[in-house]
């Protein structure tokens, strides 16, 4: 992971906060980092409801990473991820430092 995220662009960090709780980038690194989390909204509209699900994230981070690679597009910053996202069909927002919240409601 280290030598992937020295290298130039964006590193978009899909893994799940265990993971990503045993290697954080640090540097310049970190500044191209975008980490996505996946919250589970259990009641439509009301984002007080929305809370981390692992079967959602998994599922949606999957899906998430397959619409990226085929669509190519290659965004430089956060906010180009959440646009992207947003074109892709994810309802994606900002959240924290170098973070996107991915949004999926209740089947």
């Amino acid at each position: 992971m280290a030598a992937a995220a020295g290298r130039s662009g964006l590193v978009l960090d899909l893994r799940s906060s265990a993971y990503a709780a045993m290697w954080r980038p640090t540097g310049e690194p970190a500044r191209r980092t975008v980490s996505v989390r996946v919250l589970h909204e259990r009641r439509p509209g009301d984002p007080t409801s929305r809370v981390v699900v692992s079967h959602f994230n998994k599922a949606t981070k999957g899906r998430l990473a397959r619409a990226l690679l085929l669509d190519g597009a290659q965004p430089t910053n956060r906010a180009g991820v959440i646009e992207m996202l947003g074109g892709l069909g994810f309802h994606a927002e900002p959240s924290g430092q170098g973070r996107v919240d991915v949004v999926v409601e209740a089947p």
